[in-house]
């Protein structure tokens, strides 16, 4: 069986997450694809993509929900459960994860990468995405300077804002028009500073080029694991 590339999507609240879904599913280019999201109210698929009943049709299962808890705690078997039966339809060509605003990127991926001995062998983690609020960043992060603010308190939500960015492979940075060339700059930056690695795609209201996104082969998990700044800091200790 050929292996189902999944793109695990991930941001904070308001970050644009559900924008660059809906965006992806307009731009298919003919792929078909499954869109699994760990809450369908808070997510909002747009009704419209819904009703052509095209990509995304709750009528033929090819979105599904999974509520009342998290994809990176509570309800991983059931994310298992549902990659498989997806993929074990024969019906899609590509997976779309749209994960909770709080989820943490790591036990996701570790779930779809070694949470079952058949999930490798059928599918892949091909992309783990990351949607950044850069007007956030600027307002409320100091432009990102924040996150390498080696006093945050454990609560604080610039600390999920950073696993985010660590882990992935692709950072979208959304909502970047009216922001100063410096603000771009250091936004940048502290990125890069995060996550070395990580393809940086600037953008407004989700629009990206799905060739950039889709069929990448740019994650790894080991690699991901092993590049995560915490892991480079006490390495360099």
């Amino acid at each position: 069986m050929k292996e189902t590339p999944i793109l695990l999507l991930t941001g904070y609240l308001g970050s644009g997450k559900t924008t660059l879904v809906n965006n992806i599913l307009t731009n298919k280019k003919g792929i078909k694809f499954a869109v699994v999201v760990n809450d369908i109210g808070e997510v909002n698929i747009d009704a419209a993509l819904i009703q052509k009943g095209g990509v995304v049709d709750q009528k033929d299962d090819s979105l599904v929900a999974l509520q009342n808890g998290c994809i990176c705690c509570s309800l991983k078997a059931d994310l298992l459960e549902q990659i498989l039966n997806l993929i074990e339809s024969n019906r899609f060509d590509y997976i779309l994860i749209e994960a909770s605003g709080i989820c943490e990127p790591l036990p996701i991926a570790q779930t779809i990468c070694l949470g079952d001995e058949s999930l490798p062998k059928i599918c892949r983690l091909d992309s783990m995405v990351t949607v950044v609020d850069a007007l956030r960043l600027v307002d409320e992060l100091m432009g990102g300077q924040k996150l390498v603010d080696e006093n945050l308190e454990d609560e604080d939500i610039a600390n999920l804002v950073i696993e985010q960015i660590e882990f992935c492979s692709t950072v979208i940075l959304n909502k970047v028009d009216g922001l100063e060339p410096e603000q771009l700059g250091l936004i940048r930056a502290v990125i890069r500073r995060l996550n070395p690695a990580a393809n940086i795609i600037e953008t407004n209201y989700g629009k990206v080029d799905v060739k950039d996104i889709l069929d990448t082969g740019r994650f790894d998990i080991e690699r991901a694991c092993s590049s995560i700044g915490w892991v480079q800091a006490l390495e360099n200790v």
